[in-house]
């Protein structure tokens, strides 16, 4: 069923909160208060952080789930905090709109219906965890819109807790839903703090809201309202002397990258389910202290309570590093993402995409391919380029055939006829270094707007088409970008005169895992993702392999272009310069991974999963890291080294020409390498005149700090 919640506020809120140190404080368990439970310590305030995305499990979504009993299963991997000690919790937001009352119960004497609609319940007298049947009238005009979800609020819509149902209607003027009965304690919030309602015996309201507009209604008041007696047995829980929350953690002590099951009992969260209810925090913390249970802090913007509780200490073992790893041996690599530079991987030929066309270099005279026929390729598609009709087209990924020195494969930015977003790459390919460019032909069941991305595997080349499991719906678990585990392809092996249908099979060098289709996406906002893929165990097949994902390192952000090197037939390693797990390393084909940490580079550091998106990170072959890093100011960017089994990196003085200033700004591309050179590109961007790009090559071993 689809979830209102999504589409409010609150939701944002919640997802947006950067929770801080409370300066009030309250403990969840003791004297009883008004009808709720509550008591102060002197334990020291817990320190609270977001999970970074690239910590939360792809099984469990990112969310802490919740039954209507409190129990909670969780699970995030251990971050890259550089602490020897971690304090869990759980966090969440409660919405403050309204006073409570000092007693234990919510009374309506007589239930009246509020406004043009009226409530009732049957039974009328309710257990815990019992499912009520609720129906609601009109009492007059019909509706002119019946919603179909809505809310359902226990113990008042501003004060107790909401649920998500969905109405049916068997009238224009009568719907029906169902009411579960919590089943244990629940928080609640008022101008004066935050407390824990126990399971308690005696009359409640039940109220519904957003039956009209859902525009802000989680904070209105109930449309209508009625009541309902709980007959509950003693409360087991929240009450005087007795224990409330309580967390569980797999493992009390681990490492960086390790996955940690979380379980335990909390009070139910204002509203039920997810997306809204608790999230997980992990914060560096003191061993040696104890925090209290419950935390909370009133935000100055809402008037709402940020509030963290049931923390837990985990303790964090030293990780291993770069050096650890000793000498690394680079067989081969591949980049996520389009890639405007390529260089071939057995010979010095590189070619690049250029605002005035394609270029080729590295062979006895610098070749420019010309990109205007790529217009009238396009013609009669629904695909349209990007780009100003004025100025030729400007590729955005590019493949040169190893064996056919006049067929070149590119792809360049495009949108619909509707316009964009979304911005497709479509793919194109020429056979006589220009003259004439073509469309990739595409496989049965998918389009032009499908293609993914040219591969080379052997002696053939392959265009890449995803699949219908896409990176936000994948019913059938599948990677996505895949056809149920298949990544449908065309493969030419004479240069394109011929193209047949094909799936993407296993590399030709090292185990079978490799980068499947880039989805579409937005580098500016939220990214792109790309799946890993995995293959069988030691499989060899160049086609029909069904792809699977490691239980960790499902996606990469594309936009980062992050590397996948080969350093053995079962050694991989992934750079990512997007992730505070910037080094990982598989010793089984990708199945399992672990976490090397990479030395601090000075003054350019970045919070977990924040880099700036120029940052790139590269392995080469002579068993060095370069890291092309944004300074603080965003002004420029440097070139540092990281040498075999070195523990600190050096910088490689004025290296990068570029710098941005206030008539200009630049960029500094992905690097990357071949068997001798590191490579990259530089582009200027003057604020009153046309951008320009300059190619770089520059020799490994000239490369010294």
């Amino acid at each position: 069923m689809p979830d209102l919640r999504m589409l409010r506020t609150r939701a944002v809120i919640q997802s947006g909160v950067v929770l801080t140190v409370a300066a009030i404080l309250l403990a969840s368990c003791g004297s009883s208060l008004g009808g709720t439970a509550s008591a102060h310590s002197k334990r020291t305030i817990t320190p609270n952080a977001s999970v970074d995305p690239s910590s939360l499990c792809p099984s469990s979504n990112g969310f802490v789930q919740q039954s209507f009993n409190g129990d909670i299963t969780g699970c995030f991997r251990i971050p890259a905090l550089n602490s020897s000690s971690l304090v869990v919790a759980l966090q969440t937001y409660l919405i403050n709109s309204a006073q409570l009352s000092g007693a234990p119960t919510t009374t309506i004497s007589p239930p009246i219906p509020s406004g043009d609609v009226s409530l009732s319940l049957r039974p009328r007298t309710a257990t815990p965890g019992e499912t009520v049947s609720v129906t609601g009238r009109y009492m007059s005009t019909p509706p002119a819109q019946k919603t179909t979800l809505a809310n359902l609020c226990w113990d008042g819509c501003r004060t107790g807790l909401q649920e998500s149902v969905q109405l049916h209607w068997s009238s224009s003027t009568t719907f029906h839903t169902k009411l579960v009965v919590p089943d244990t304690a629940w928080l609640v919030s008022s101008a004066s703090g935050v407390s824990v309602h126990p399971l308690r015996s005696g009359r409640y309201e039940v109220g519904i809201q957003c039956l009209g507009s859902i525009s802000g209604c989680d904070y209105t008041p109930a449309e209508a309202r009625t009541t309902i007696h709980l007959d509950a047995p003693k409360p087991a829980r929240c009450e005087r002397g007795l224990r409330c929350e309580t967390l569980r953690l797999s493992a009390p002590a681990t490492s960086v990258g390790d996955e940690v099951k979380v379980t335990g009992w909390v009070p139910l969260q204002s509203i039920i389910g997810q997306p809204s209810g608790y999230d997980l925090s992990v914060a560096p913390a003191n061993k040696d202290r104890t925090y209290k249970s419950l935390s909370y802090n009133r935000t100055q913007k809402s008037g709402g309570y940020d509030v963290v509780l049931a923390p837990k200490i985990l303790r964090v073992s030293k990780s291993k590093t770069w050096a650890n790893l000793g000498r690394v041996r680079l067989l081969s690599s591949t980049w996520a993402g389009p890639s405007a530079v390529n260089p071939e991987s057995n010979a010095n030929l590189i070619a690049w995409c250029q605002t005035t066309g394609l270029d080729i270099t590295g062979g006895p005279r610098e070749i420019t391919v010309p990109t205007v026929g790529v217009r009238a390729a396009l013609a009669g598609t629904v695909l349209k380029i990007f780009s100003s009709p004025s100025a030729d087209p400007q590729c955005a990924t590019v493949l040169l055939d190893q064996r056919y020195r006049a067929t070149v494969y590119a792809g360049f930015n495009t949108a619909s006829g509707l316009g964009a977003p979304p911005v497709y790459i479509a793919g194109l390919y020429t056979t006589d270094s220009g003259a004439v460019w073509r469309t990739v032909p595409t496989p049965l069941g998918t389009s032009l707007e499908d293609f993914a991305g040219f591969r080379t595997e052997g002696r053939s080349v392959l265009a890449l088409f995803a699949g219908p499991n896409s990176y936000f719906s994948n019913r059938h678990h599948a990677p996505p970008g895949t056809s149920n585990g298949l990544v449908r392809a065309e493969v030419t092996s004479n240069g394109g005169a011929s193209w047949s249908t094909t799936t993407l099979g296993c590399p030709s060098t090292g185990p079978c895992a490799t980068f499947g289709p880039y989805q579409w996406g937005n580098c500016a906002m939220n990214g792109s993702m790309q799946p890993l893929l995995l293959g069988p165990s030691n499989a060899t097949a160049p086609s029909r392999v069904r792809w699977t994902t490691s239980s960790w390192v499902t996606t990469v952000n594309s936009c980062f272009s992050p590397q996948l090197a080969v350093t053995s037939n079962h050694d991989l390693l992934l750079l990512d310069p997007s992730s505070q797990y910037s080094l990982l390393r598989s010793t089984n084909s990708g199945t399992t991974w672990s976490y090397y940490a990479l030395p601090l580079i000075p003054g350019m550091n970045y919070g977990p999963d924040n880099a700036p998106m120029d940052n790139s990170l590269v392995l080469a072959p002579d068993g060095s890291i370069f890291a092309s890093v944004t300074t603080p100011s965003g002004q420029r960017q440097e070139l540092f080294r990281l040498g075999t089994a070195a523990t600190s990196w050096c910088q490689v003085p004025r290296i990068f020409a570029s710098s941005t200033s206030s008539t200009s700004s630049s960029t500094v591309g992905p690097l990357r390498v071949n068997r001798s050179d590191l490579i990259w590109s530089e582009s200027i961007y003057p604020n009153d005149a046309t951008s320009s790009s300059s190619m770089h090559v520059v020799p490994l071993s000239r490369l010294h700090c």
